[in-house]
């Protein structure tokens, strides 16, 4: 469970909840059921990406190997496949339950996502596609939950998910701009494969400035949706977050190659990624049961985090560090990795 990031499960829980409330059927059955597939896909997934990423995990995460060696790569390849084919019994336990093309459309479309990440295309490798597959971590469990909570429903209903099109980009454009965040702590095992994060190249070419732009987009997509009437006004108290953003970014953009760092200004940003999906739900359309989720979805990443995750919890000190990286990126100084053409020539020859 710690060395597959078992949390993760309670990221696209939430979101799936709130699919099944905006169709009206979220109740305890489909959350418990909504639980168990997650668990069971978020796991599949990761423990797929410790076995395709092995090489680079060795070098960037060699506590995370550690433990994975521990289980044994034999068994851990034997998990992989037990577990994908637990998550194709469920989805098909699901379908004739509540037969549907649509149901069935998303459910493809997920496995092969979460697949498809880490073999084949190998998504995580593409500067523009990984971006793709990141945001879907909300809007494929809430398109996800909304066609479950539809029994019947066709591909072409699908046109009814129209009225959550602004959340839908809202939360696209927040993943987007920090979700970056992630490959702080990946620079030197990405560089052995000639992998390089956009995000990265952000933080290392440009200056405040820009950082600001990126950080300001969802929140200036909120707005004008608000202003457009496609939006309810109360949306407008996610701009509190927005100092928060801006925040990480600057951080991400101070660590100087410091582990430490790196590490706490990442488990900063999946807090805060948590806690603006969790009032995007509430606001967009609030519910008693989808707060029962949101607040049963936020208690499983804090615990998971605390016992079941193969780093250390994000503490009162790394948050004091991860303020200092901010107000030092504010002051704008150099970037933490100079890059030239000629330094990344080099990078590439030495590959």
């Amino acid at each position: 469970m710690q060395c597959a990031s078992c949390r993760f499960s309670a990221l696209y829980f939430m979101p799936f909840c709130g699919g099944l409330a905006a169709a009206g059927r979220l109740s305890p059955r489909a959350a418990i059921l909504g639980a168990v597939g997650w668990l069971t896909l978020a796991l599949a997934v990761e423990v797929t990406n410790r076995l395709a990423d092995r090489s680079e995990d060795e070098i960037n995460r060699p506590e995370r190997t550690a433990l994975c060696a521990r289980v044994g790569w034999d068994r851990m390849a034997r998990l992989q496949w037990a577990l994908w084919c637990a998550v194709a019994a469920l989805a098909l336990a699901w379908l004739a339950s509540a037969p549907g093309t649509l149901l069935a459309g998303v459910l493809c479309l997920g496995a092969g996502a979460g697949l498809g990440y880490s073999r084949g295309p190998r998504f995580a490798r593409h500067r523009a596609l990984v971006f793709v597959v990141l945001s879907g971590t909300f809007v494929g469990p809430f398109v996800l939950g909304w066609a479950a909570g539809s029994p019947g429903a066709s591909l072409p209903e699908i046109v009814q998910l129209g009225r959550f099109t602004p959340l839908f980009w809202v939360m696209t454009l927040f993943i987007t701009s920090l979700g970056g965040i992630k490959d702080l702590t990946d620079r030197a095992g990405d560089a052995t494969i000639g992998y390089r994060s956009a995000f990265l190249d952000l933080l290392d070419r440009h200056g405040t400035a820009a950082l600001a732009l990126v950080a300001a987009l969802p929140y200036a997509a909120l707005v004008a949706f608000v202003l457009a009437g496609a939006l309810p006004s109360r949306t407008l108290a996610l701009l509190a977050l927005a100092p928060a953003s801006l925040a990480l970014g600057l951080a991400a953009r101070s660590t100087r190659g410091d582990a430490r760092e790196q590490l706490a200004v990442r488990e900063a940003f999946y807090l805060h990624w948590i806690a603006f999906s969790a009032a995007a739900l509430l606001l967009f359309e609030p519910s008693a049961p989808l707060l029962a989720a949101v607040l049963l979805s936020v208690s499983a990443w804090v615990l998971a985090g605390r016992w079941l995750h193969w780093s250390e919890p994000l503490r009162r000190a790394d948050v004091r560090r991860v303020a200092a990286l901010a107000r030092a990126g504010l002051a704008d100084r150099p970037p933490a990795v100079p890059v030239s053409p000629r330094h990344e020539e080099r990078a590439w020859a030495a590959n």
